[in-house]
């Protein structure tokens, strides 16, 4: 089963993802996937300036994004989630869902792309897409995001 490091110390109380929704995700996500044993990946929140950062870095990409996700190589360490909780609030309230529910489907993604999936070629994405609504329709969140 995927377990996770989660430092959310930049939010505040009711920012936080509940380790219950973590460990849901988490679960759901080991199962799809045929995850054996324990593995282990990091999930970290950072400012905006902070992504934007990354992103630039790490995608060439100068603007701020939802999740960054970095591809350890390591047997049971699968690697660093990144995610901007101010993004995903605005997400979500574009997308008229919850804080809670986009975070979950940021980690989804994220999680996805640790294993290796992708979107940027159509022929990936028809790999990605499904799987991740899949995920995501387990976890009763819409896979309309």
């Amino acid at each position: 089963m995927i377990q996770a490091e989660l430092n959310q110390q930049r939010l505040r109380g009711g920012q936080r993802l509940p380790r219950v929704v973590l460990n849901r995700v988490l679960r759901v996500v080991s199962k799809e996937l045929g995850v054996r044993g324990s593995v282990f990946v990091s999930i970290a929140f950072v400012d905006k300036k902070t992504m934007k950062s990354l992103n630039k870095t790490y995608r060439g990409k100068d603007t701020v994004t939802d999740v960054l996700s970095f591809t350890l190589n390591s047997p049971q360490m699968l690697g660093e989630l990144i995610l901007s909780y101010d993004q995903a609030k605005l997400q979500a309230g574009e997308q008229k869902h919850s804080v809670r529910d986009e975070l979950s489907f940021l980690i989804v993604h994220g999680l996805l792309h640790l294993h290796g999936y992708d979107h940027e070629k159509p022929a990936d994405a028809h790999l990605m897409f499904p799987l991740q609504e899949r995920i995501l329709r387990k976890l009763h969140i819409n896979p309309a995001l």
